[in-house]
């Protein structure tokens, strides 16, 4: 028998905002990143256009990044990106095997996703890569490279610029194959739009626990 539902709110208007711009700058850099990285051969006005586009698309994300470090920390909200022993191994386990084998054979979740645990064990192994990790290396070798026309000394003191845009494009790549993966999670809710409707809206529906049911 099926579980009743209660519909809550799981993000403030905020937190949508942020999602949404941060979403749209990394869709607008790694577009322009590709286009940077493999130029037509006239190169010209739309290069110099796509170099502008991805500078200010970037300064976009770090200053979207910064408020929501600021947001979080100032609420107390910043423990909810910070794994514990069991998000990594034995329920970030579980949580991969439903993801593997369970999903494909019809298995309910394994965890009860609410507003106060949005991020389930994968989830925040992720994110708290992704933030301690990946964003600092593109943030790193994206300003060095900006600032090699004028400053070459402190490109090279970090292997030069051929290193620097080897470490960038990876990061790159690392960050369009999370934006692949993110979008296919999103389907995975009770329903192919249900996940996306929540992000748009705020609101989703969750398990009544035994004290809400009627």
């Amino acid at each position: 028998m099926s579980q009743p539902m209660q519909k809550v709110r799981f993000y403030t208007p905020y937190e949508r905002l942020w999602h949404w711009v941060q979403a749209v700058a990394v869709a607008v850099l790694a577009a322009t990143g590709f286009y940077l990285s493999f130029p037509p051969a006239e190169g010209g006005e739309g290069f110099r256009a796509a170099v502008h586009v991805h500078n200010a698309f970037a300064a976009v994300l770090i200053a979207n990044a910064g408020l929501a470090l600021f947001y979080n920390l100032a609420s107390g909200l910043i423990r909810r990106y910070v794994p514990t022993a069991s998000d990594l191994f034995s329920q970030g386990v579980r949580h991969a095997r439903y993801y593997m084998f369970g999903i494909f054979r019809g298995e309910p979740h394994p965890f009860d996703r609410t507003p106060e645990k949005r991020l389930l064990p994968l989830q925040k192994v992720t994110y708290f890569a992704i933030l301690n990790l990946l964003l600092p290396l593109m943030v790193v070798t994206g300003a060095l490279r900006f600032i090699a026309g004028h400053r070459p000394e402190w490109a090279d003191a970090f292997g030069g610029l051929p290193l620097l845009a080897t470490l960038h494009r990876f990061g790159a790549w690392l960050f369009v194959a999370f934006l692949v993966l993110h979008i296919y999670m999103t389907t995975t809710g009770r329903t192919l739009l249900a996940n996306l409707k929540t992000m748009l809206t705020g609101y989703g529906e969750r398990e009544c626990s035994r004290e809400e049911k009627p």
